[in-house]
């Protein structure tokens, strides 16, 4: 499988993507791949897998698990 091309970025460690549509495409990539593993492990409860692309305030493109609700509660509990 051909990989989408990354670059390390200044915010993290993690994988980032230029524009929202190679994180996109790393995306649907990543998912395809978890579910692969996911139909070899069967029996062994739900896996975990990226969901969603963000934007860092460095302005790359980042896959991240956490949903979309879960991060919208985070950032209104932790508000100054």
């Amino acid at each position: 499988m051909k990989t989408v091309g990354f670059h390390t970025c200044e915010c993290s460690d993690k994988r980032a993507f230029p524009d929202k549509r190679a994180a996109e495409k790393a995306l649907g990539r990543a998912q395809a791949k978890r579910d692969r593993q996911a139909q070899h492990i069967r029996g062994r409860g739900p896996i975990d897998r990226e969901n969603r692309v963000y934007e860092c305030e460095f302005g790359m493109w980042h896959l991240t698990k956490q949903s979309r609700r879960s991060y919208e509660e985070y950032t209104a509990n932790h508000a100054a």
